[in-house]
């Protein structure tokens, strides 16, 4: 129902934003409420139960889908996902599961080890971020004139040193900018 809020960011505590937009104040449950700006976007799930109707918000597209991935394996409950999320980000949550690393998760509350096992067993090969992010800002660099090659290789340092693709994507164009004067 709510893809995404955008508007201004009120911080209340370490896991709840409120986002002010046209006179409303949106109430939303974050992993980590330090990763917005003061104007910024946040990517939405609706959550309804019988008495509460919730809303769970993330800095990105891809800790959304991660969290609805988390939620979909037995044992693992919001609250977990959210934990989850808090501690690691995208990338490293892809490597842990790439390099099967239980013992990073069950660093997190309440995350034992067969809940880690299950998490890694379940999501391994199935989140592919980084290259998508790379394949989009380098197709997007190739219809800007830049080579294939080249297009490539900034794409994937851009994307690792920044966190969205639209401060990776002025990096890329800065430095690609620069090495063809």
């Amino acid at each position: 129902m709510f893809d995404y809020i955008s508007g201004k960011i009120k911080k209340i505590d370490k896991n709840k934003i409120l986002i002010e937009k046209y006179g409303f104040g949106f109430l939303v449950n974050v992993p980590d409420s330090e990763k917005f700006l003061e104007e910024d976007t946040v990517y939405t799930v609706l959550k309804i139960k019988e008495d509460e109707i919730r809303l769970i918000g993330f800095k990105t597209k891809e800790e959304r889908e991660i969290f609805n991935l988390l939620l979909q394996i037995h044992g693992v409950g919001e609250k977990h996902a959210l934990s989850i999320l808090s501690v690691f980000s995208v990338d490293e949550f892809q490597s842990i599961l790439e390099e099967a690393d239980i013992n990073s998760l069950i660093k997190v509350q309440g995350i034992g080890k067969k809940t880690a096992q299950r998490i890694v067993v379940e999501l391994k090969g199935k989140l592919s971020f980084e290259n998508e992010l790379v394949e989009d800002l380098a197709k997007t660099l190739i219809n800007l004139g830049y080579d294939k090659e080249s297009s490539y290789r900034i794409s994937k340092t851009a994307l690792k040193q920044f966190g969205n693709i639209e401060e990776a994507l002025k990096f890329a164009i800065q430095e690609l900018s620069n090495s063809t004067k």
